[in-house]
């Protein structure tokens, strides 16, 4: 090794190989070299039978019972690797690896072997062997050197069979060790001379001259364990400039990115990736969603190809490959930890669309293009489809589309689909976000799964007592409570909004379990008032008692209790409001139970106050036709009386409503 300075060469460190190099390779990015060297790949004792000469190359070739016949190729190249690192002469080494093992000999193969004196007397092979054998060994050309994603990659190009094979062997200098992969491609001629190897945006690019076809290798799906990624590589027929194409003999490949077109005076041309290409050449059912995300185009475009490649799939109805991609991302995303701690705080902006709830049926809904403007996250989750794109690229565009269409088949697709995908990650321990969660809610309800929804309903309020459970017991769980996560509040208002809404319409039983669950979650994270509220608006006014008794037991101060929740006129208001669906007897006790609650909610709202109240002067027989049809009176009676009308038309016994305004403090004269 020597280092060039100023002009000068000095030798600064001597690397002994363990046999005679044959060539070397050299990455300058990471600063890798790569030695070597043809070795034997003959078993000790059939090397030394042929050195004493017990087994003549004549006998090997004929292939009878007596005589051994050699498949195998007789020589390897054995690879010794450098590391270096900065401008210090010290180096990394990796164990040492072999390539060109995996070759078979051809038909026009002999079973030529290396002749005794064409031997120096130990294992390796001289010049003179590999001219016999020259269809039988790998030569230097066939072995490139890249770097793909900051990692240095070893490819052999013909490395299996009859050469339809490429080695990959990755060189990771971190963990001191090498990693090994082969990929078959069948119907490809590996004849070095009409195959070029380059690489071009983190991907191996394996260009036929002979085939007219050009395929491109990701290393990471090669050396990926997860099999729903594609492993094959993405062929493309047809790669062209103009009127000129890659193929022509006038146009020379070189390494690793550029064509020289040698006509004239020559051109340069620098190659780069087209992705609509690519993506139309890739099988439909293929997930080549990671492959997407790892290139170097815009996030928009990659984006884009993503939305594609999931609508043609829904549009097809292919829940089998959807549900292998959904897997594929979310096993991603798992781990992105920085990617679902944004998830969980940006997909709070699209609860109410989740809802689909208002929605404008006039308008036409484009799946082709995303609810809202896309949220995209920082540059350390590029790689990553998140909740909150997943939402507003894929799901929310075709759930609103089939709502607005009114698609009941497509619908309980991308209902499945959703259900999928929760529980996807779920089975990666991952929170939902409250948007994923509400979409899933809305549409089961919208597609008539309410069996499913009413399990979907059971599960959630069972992993929430169970969860608390455990934790009152300091016992280990990986659930999370609502209440830890951003957005729960408003997750479970809008679990009221689709409880009360007259679009959804649910079922009284649902519609229950809706109302329990936000109630659940708002006390949960500490917002009673809001409970309270929406349990009002919901007109569940025992359930709106009894939350506002059990708090004003545990807080004696009523001042701040009332305070904190809905004035009595409220209760009052929705009181009377379910009073008219029920019969006399029953709304008797439902006033009367009302009574005692705001005697200790609030008190104040019995005390007598006189103000002007305005009455009317119909039934005067002597007023004058110029005079006023009301007048303005002071009466004196309850703060509530003057905030709310008493509902008369309830009672239909003289003594019972009379009864009833005393005890409101309403006064009986005014009408």
């Amino acid at each position: 090794l020597y280092s060039i300075n100023n002009e000068q060469m000095t030798k600064t460190q001597v690397v002994v190989l363990e046999h005679p190099s044959a060539s070397f390779w050299y990455e300058s990015h990471l600063k890798t070299l790569v030695v070597g060297s043809y070795t034997s790949n003959l078993p000790r004792n059939l090397s030394e039978s042929i050195s004493d000469g017990m087994i003549s190359s004549e006998n090997m070739g004929r292939g009878n019972a007596s005589s051994p016949t050699v498949s195998f190729p007789i020589a390897v190249m054995s690879m010794k690797t450098l590391f270096f690192r900065g401008d210090s002469p010290t180096f990394q080494t990796l164990p040492t690896f072999a390539v060109g093992t995996l070759r078979e000999k051809t038909v026009e193969d002999k079973g030529n072997t290396p002749s005794p004196q064409a031997r120096d007397g130990s294992d390796n092979v001289t010049s003179d062997d590999r001219s016999n054998v020259e269809e039988n060994i790998i030569f230097p050309t066939e072995v490139s050197l890249f770097n793909f994603y900051g990692s240095i990659y070893c490819v052999e190009i013909g490395s299996l069979g009859n050469g339809h094979g490429i080695g990959l062997t990755e060189l990771d200098s971190d963990s001191s060790c090498i990693r090994v992969r082969q990929h078959r491609i069948e119907n490809l001629s590996m004849n070095s001379e009409s195959v070029s190897v380059g690489a071009i945006d983190n991907l191996l690019c394996i260009i036929s001259r002979e085939n007219k076809v050009t395929h491109f290798i990701d290393v990471a799906d090669i050396f990926s364990d997860d099999r729903r990624v594609p492993h094959e590589s993405i062929q493309v027929s047809e790669l062209a400039e103009g009127d000129v194409s890659i193929y022509d003999e006038k146009i020379s490949f070189l390494a690793p990115s550029y064509f020289l077109n040698t006509e004239d005076q020559g051109l340069l041309y620098q190659v780069g990736i087209s992705l609509p290409l690519v993506v139309k050449s890739a099988p439909p059912t293929s997930c080549i969603i990671p492959f997407l995300l790892r290139r170097k185009a815009s996030k928009d475009t990659i984006r884009s190809f993503v939305m594609e490649r999931f609508s043609a799939a829904i549009e097809a109805r292919d829940l089998s490959s959807l549900r292998q991609w959904l897997g594929v991302i979310t096993k991603q995303y798992a781990s992105n930890a920085r990617a679902a701690k944004w998830d969980y705080e940006s997909t709070i902006s699209l609860l109410s669309k989740s809802s689909l709830v208002g929605l404008d049926r006039t308008a036409d809904v484009n799946t082709a293009s995303t609810v809202g403007e896309v949220m995209l996250p920082d540059s350390s989750c590029v790689e990553t489809v998140t909740q909150t794109e997943m939402l507003q690229m894929i799901l929310l565009p075709h759930a609103m589309a089939a709502v607005n269409d009114r698609n009941s088949e497509k619908l309980r697709f991308v209902s499945t689909l959703s259900v999928h995908y929760l529980i996807e990650l779920e089975r990666l321990f991952l929170i939902p976000c409250v948007a994923l969660e509400m979409l899933v809610i809305t549409l089961l309800l919208k597609a008539g799964e309410q069996d499913e929804l009413t399990s979907f309903l059971s599960a959630r309020e069972t992993q929430r007592t169970i969860t608390r459970r455990r934790r009152q017991l300091d016992l280990p769980t990986n659930n999370r409570l609502y209440s830890e996560n951003p957005g729960a509040a408003a997750f479970a208002e809008t679990l009221f909004l689709i409880a009360t809404n007259s679009e959804t319409e649910p079922p009284s039983s649902i519609k229950k379990q809706l109302i329990s669950l936000g109630t659940v979650i708002l006390i949960e994270c500490g917002s009673t008032s809001v409970a309270v509220k929406c349990l009002l608006t919901a007109d569940q006014i025992s359930e709106a008692i009894a939350l506002c008794s059990k708090r004003s037991k545990a807080n004696k101060d009523t001042a701040e209790v009332k305070s904190m929740g809905s004035q009595a006129k409220d209760f009052f208001r929705v009181a009377a409001k379910t009073a008219k669906g029920q019969k006399e007897s029953d709304r008797c006790k439902s006033f009367y139970h009302l009574h005692c609650f705001l005697k200790q909610y609030d008190p104040t709202c019995f005390s007598l106050d006189k103000r002007k109240v305005k009455v009317s002067r119909m039934e005067d027989k002597n007023k004058s036709a110029f005079r006023k049809d009301i007048s303005t009176v002071i009466v004196e009676q309850s703060v509530l009386a003057h905030e709310i009308r008493f509902p008369d038309e309830l009672f239909s016994s003289p003594q019972y409503c009379r009864k009833f305004r005393s005890m409101f403090g309403y006064a009986e004269s005014v009408k």
